[in-house]
């Protein structure tokens, strides 16, 4: 760390960076109006910088030191903070109250403080970028890998910096303390609505309260009992409202939704939607035979639906570096809010290890999509199939008939079992009864719920509020 001179003032630092990648002076700005009129800037500068963003080591120092006496309600001007470093044995280190005086009388006005934070803000960015893009020349040059490795890693460092205005690298407890408060108070002005996304099933709403940012929820079941049908009912149920707080009402377009199928088109995928949106049948569109009133209700349907905030991507063989890098576009493109794959098994992983080891590459796969829920801090859906065994037992499905890999029930937030019971009775194709088992839930209770299936519309309905 730089020195202070006897006069207080800091050195240049000693850094091999160009001036263009940090402004003292900016810094300098910011930490007298904080020392000068802390009532009228210190909102703005904490919200927008945290210490990481200074570039000179005792701003850094001085900038957390400030913050955490704000945490702790204490009248912040040069003689408090002076104490506060001499009680944290930082005042020699920093080169107070030297620089504490010149910060303060230099200091001249704070109607441009605005200004100053964000160039502290934008150097500290093209410093983070700068030292994104060594990082990437550094890999290609000294790790041979496949390209796609490559490529990923370097999206995900130019995203991690386009993202860092929106993060911090560390925060004192009482700021999370303060938010995790403002969830209590959210929660209890909600009482009785949904926190999350819908997902249009009351009973699975109000074990999950919806479906959560940064959570990765696994649909399994067995090969052809429907998963797919149910991805595109919680895909419709997403996308027609959503809760608007300060309306304190449902409003619409809903949550923007993401589909990534690797097994059927995009004309497929439409096909159904329309007929679960229309009530038709999905036999009788196919096979031509729907009448003129029919044919004009899907058109109407159809003319509404270029409003909906739906985004298809039907590529096949995708690798999980390709469909992270495919989300991350779709994210900043569009602003999703809920992505859906479908399904896991068919994606790859391109590393030499998982070329030899199935298991290694589901639990590749299963951490990068877990990875991707907390990178886009969105809820990410994903199917996946059960093995055979549960198809030779006829038992109910279990956590541990999650094919090919434990590392998909260790990754997942919440896991959900589709069923279909045998049953001796006849049933209308309307109504054909599942069970849905919440097997896995990090941050709430487990249960099974009885959702109906209507094979006629391909879409899945909750006995409870039918979804017309």
């Amino acid at each position: 760390m730089s020195q202070p001179s006897a006069t207080g003032k800091l050195p240049p630092p000693d850094s091999a960076l160009p001036a263009a990648l940090y402004s003292a002076e900016a810094e300098r700005a910011v930490l007298g109006s904080l020392l000068v009129h802390p009532e009228l800037v210190l909102n703005q500068a904490f919200e927008t910088l945290s210490s990481d963003d200074f570039f000179v080591p005792a701003h850094r120092v001085l900038f957390d030191l400030l913050r955490s006496m704000d945490a702790r309600h204490q009248a912040i001007d040069v003689l408090t903070v002076h104490q506060n470093l001499v009680d944290s044995n930082l005042a020699a280190q920093v080169g107070s109250p030297a620089i504490l005086a010149e910060l303060a009388t230099s200091f001249s006005s704070h109607l441009n403080i605005g200004t100053y934070i964000q160039l502290v803000k934008d150097k500290s960015l093209l410093r983070h970028l700068h030292q994104a893009c060594c990082s990437i020349v550094q890999r290609i040059v000294d790790e041979p890998q496949p390209t796609s490795a490559v490529l990923d890693h370097a999206e995900r460092e130019i995203f991690r910096v386009t993202n860092l205005s929106l993060t911090r690298s560390s925060v004192p407890v009482s700021i999370e303390l303060r938010r995790a408060l403002e969830l209590v108070d959210s929660f209890h002005r909600r009482k009785g609505k949904l926190f999350g996304i819908p997902t249009g099933f009351y009973e699975l709403d109000m074990l999950t309260t919806g479906w959560q940012k940064g959570d990765m929820v696994v649909l399994a079941a067995r090969p052809g009992v429907g998963k797919t049908a149910l991805g595109l009912t919680f895909a419709r149920q997403a996308i027609r409202q959503r809760y608007d707080v300060e309306k304190d009402a449902w409003v619409q377009p809903g949550h923007a939704v993401g589909f990534f199928s690797l097994e059927m088109t995009n004309p497929q995928i439409m096909l159904r939607l329309l007929a679960s949106v229309a009530s038709e049948s999905l036999q009788k569109i196919r096979r031509g035979e729907l009448d003129d009133s029919a044919l004009e209700k899907l058109r109407r349907i159809s003319a509404d639906a270029q409003e909906w905030p739906l985004y298809l991507d039907d590529s096949s063989g995708l690798t999980i570096h390709q469909l992270r890098a495919k989300a991350r576009r779709m994210k900043d493109q569009y602003k999703i809010e809920l992505l859906i794959v479908d399904y896991l098994q068919l994606l790859r992983s391109d590393s030499p290890q998982a070329r030899e080891n199935r298991q290694v590459e589901i639990a590749e796969i299963s951490r990068g999509l877990k990875a991707l829920a907390k990178e886009l801090d969105i809820p990410v859906i994903v199917l996946a199939q059960l093995n055979r065994r549960v198809e030779e037992g006829k038992a109910e499905p279990a956590l541990h008939h999650l094919r090919e890999s434990g590392a998909i029930e260790q990754d997942a937030d919440v896991v959900l079992l589709l069923h279909r019971p045998d049953s001796e009775e006849e049933v209308s194709p309307a109504e054909i009864p599942y069970t849905l088992h919440v097997a896995k839930q990090r941050n709430g209770p487990t249960d099974k719920i009885d959702i109906r299936f209507n094979a006629l519309y391909t879409r899945f309905e909750d006995p409870l509020r039918h979804s017309g």
